[in-house]
């Protein structure tokens, strides 16, 4: 049986009524469907687990921030611990393309319509961008006198022991004091990661973005590091254990700029 011309029936013909049209296979595992309204992009995949795993799930992407991707764990509560659906035989893979096709149907269209519309980062809003600008060197004197990051000799040296605090601080419960004190790490961090940052003289950092960025002129490009999220995400992927290296923090930002300075 040819899959991608299966896919493109059962799928296709569902959504294509929505303006979506079979793209590409990517990397031999993932059937992609596109459509573009205005100026949001807007993906539906069917990914195989991998080459050799008979298994399948179904992804919707937007390029409208605040959604992240979305399956069918994150919008139906009674799959929330179900990721893949196996597909051994051809009669079970027509089936599993004929329940996401359903879904689909019924909720899925839907939600890639509410989609389309930008959300507001469920961290970084306007207020909260808003007190970061305007006590962020007092974050910065606060958390610089408790964990020494400047005191390290070289910039590299100053990135991984941001990561490094992070990472011994991974573990937190659910209440709400330990997301406050969670939260507050991320800020104070991020003030050290800004401070590090806008040592580069050319550097610019904006708060009215959707993610506060700042800006590294190179010569054919800004260079943009946004220090909130990517404290926030290397905090996440080490409470997660998403990731083996203690490195996260570095690997986002010494690369952009190290050309820039001296140490």
């Amino acid at each position: 049986m040819n899959k991608t011309s299966k896919i493109k029936e059962i799928i296709g013909n569902v959504i294509k009524e929505k303006g979506f049209v079979y793209n590409c296979r990517d990397k031999k595992i993932i059937y992609d469907f596109k459509r573009r309204v205005d100026d949001v992009e807007q993906h539906v995949y069917v990914q195989q687990h991998n080459i050799v795993d008979q298994e399948y799930k179904i992804m919707l992407y937007t390029s409208a921030k605040g959604h992240g991707m979305k399956e069918i764990g994150t919008i139906l509560p009674e799959y929330k611990s179900k990721e893949y659906w196996k597909a051994d035989s051809d009669e079970e893979f027509i089936s599993v393309m004929e329940f996401f096709a359903q879904f689909l149907k019924d909720y899925g269209l839907e939600e890639l319509d509410k989609m389309l519309v930008e959300k507001p980062d469920s961290f970084e809003t306007p207020e909260r961008k808003a007190w970061f600008k305007e006590h962020r060197e007092e974050l910065f004197e606060k958390y610089e006198a408790k964990y020494h990051v400047m005191d390290e000799p070289r910039t590299y040296d100053r990135l991984m022991k941001i990561d490094k605090i992070l990472y011994e601080n991974r573990e937190a419960d659910e209440d709400e004091e330990s997301e406050k004190q969670v939260q507050e790490l991320w800020l104070g961090m991020a003030a050290i990661l800004t401070e590090i940052v806008m040592q580069i003289p050319t550097a610019n950092i904006l708060y009215d973005t959707y993610h506060i960025e700042i800006h590294i002129p190179a010569k054919y490009r800004d260079w943009i590091l946004r220090p909130i999220y990517i404290v926030s995400q290397g905090w996440l992927r080490y409470h997660f254990n998403m990731r083996t290296s203690i490195n996260f923090v570095n690997a986002q930002v010494f690369t952009f700029i190290k050309d820039f300075i001296k140490y």
